[in-house]
């Protein structure tokens, strides 16, 4: 058979395909077993807002037109409730989408990206796809070293990416660190803070809007989504903020309707129940709290996290035996697994 791997563009044939938290019933199916808790991808167990259910459920009557390509709402929605600009933001079917259009808009094989060490594994597949050199800054105590990921940029650095809070560690940046790194990373390179664990963090009292850094950092960028906290993941919808020349460049790379009628109707209804947020936030925040309590009864280290799941290091015990049979996600370490915090009274409760 003809090699088509070596027709494919950049580094294709280099990468191997996202693996993708496990569905409950593809498990129960594998193992033969009915009860199954899913802690690998950090869903929210709430479900979705009930207002966003009841606009969801409202416009599916409406599947027959396309949606609005340019997505008008829903940026009206985040200007009036956060005071973006609307020319800042890019909407996608997910911030994945909007992390791949930038990475095809200014990543090839003559430069290079930056990227702390146990990345979202997403940055280091676009950056290989598009032929760019990858260099991965080993963390700090579980923290990005800000230092010497600066160190590590040079004319040919394209873009530094962080998570912030941080997939798979859930450890975060302070706002204020963050801010001055940004501030002195030459222009030419794009500094991408993916905040989709950000509804998390935003209680700290340290905790500022970095999306309102835009007017004074120009090379500044920061994707969102409504998977997490919102409950939205199976509507695949987020948002992307930079300033108006990079906007409008991911603007002519994005496809037309990529955001679904569906997904941009919930999206809006769930901004506008922030009761709803408030109770997802406030429970992820007392079971995590719980997890912390549980891994000092039973000597486990556990790093503290700002997102919705932490990462434990189960030695001494079998870590496959503790998950049991729920589909928890490796971590930093053979012996480590990545947790949802909200699953602990689901989960924990039954090993413990």
């Amino acid at each position: 058979m003809f090699d088509y791997s070596s027709l494919a563009n950049g580094g294709l044939s280099r990468i191997k395909p996202y693996q993708a938290g496990k569905p409950i019933e593809e498990v129960k199916r594998e193992l033969g077993i009915d009860n199954v808790i899913k802690l690998a991808s950090n869903e929210n167990p709430f479900g979705m807002s009930p207002k966003a259910r009841e606009a969801a459920v409202a416009c599916v009557s409406e599947g027959n037109f396309y949606p609005d390509s340019n997505g008008y709402y829903l940026k009206q929605k985040l200007h009036e409730v956060f005071g973006y600009d609307q020319e800042t933001i890019t909407l996608g079917a997910g911030s994945n989408e909007l992390i791949n259009l930038l990475f095809q808009a200014f990543v090839n094989d003559k430069t290079n990206v930056v990227l702390p060490e146990y990345s979202f594994v997403v940055y280091g597949m676009e950056a290989t796809v598009n032929g760019a050199l990858v260099r991965t800054i080993p963390l700090k105590n579980y923290q990005v070293d800000l230092d010497a990921v600066f160190r590590a940029i040079d004319e040919n650095t394209r873009i530094v990416a962080f998570a912030n809070p941080s997939n798979p560690i859930g450890t975060a940046v302070p706002s204020q660190d963050m801010r001055e790194f940004v501030r002195k990373v030459p222009h030419n390179t794009l500094v991408v803070i993916d905040e989709a664990y950000n509804e998390f963090n935003s209680g700290d009292e340290t905790y500022e809007d970095s999306a309102k850094w835009l007017d004074e950092c120009e090379n500044l960028v920061v994707s969102r989504t409504f998977s997490k906290a919102y409950g939205l993941a199976g509507l695949r919808v987020g948002y992307m903020l930079a300033n108006k020349e990079i906007t409008s460049l991911l603007n002519r790379l994005r496809a037309p309707f990529n955001v679904n009628i569906i997904a941009l109707s919930a999206a809006i209804a769930a901004i506008d129940d922030q009761e709803f947020l408030r109770k997802t936030v406030d429970n992820n925040n007392k079971e995590r709290l719980r997890y912390e309590s549980f891994c000092k009864e039973m000597g486990l280290f556990m790093i503290p996290s700002k997102a919705n799941f932490v990462a434990i290091d189960f030695k001494p015990y079998d870590a496959q035996k503790i998950a049991g049979g729920a589909t928890a996600r490796r971590g930093y370490s053979p012996s480590s697994f990545r947790v949802q915090a909200a699953g602990y009274s689901a989960c924990l409760n039954r090993y413990a």
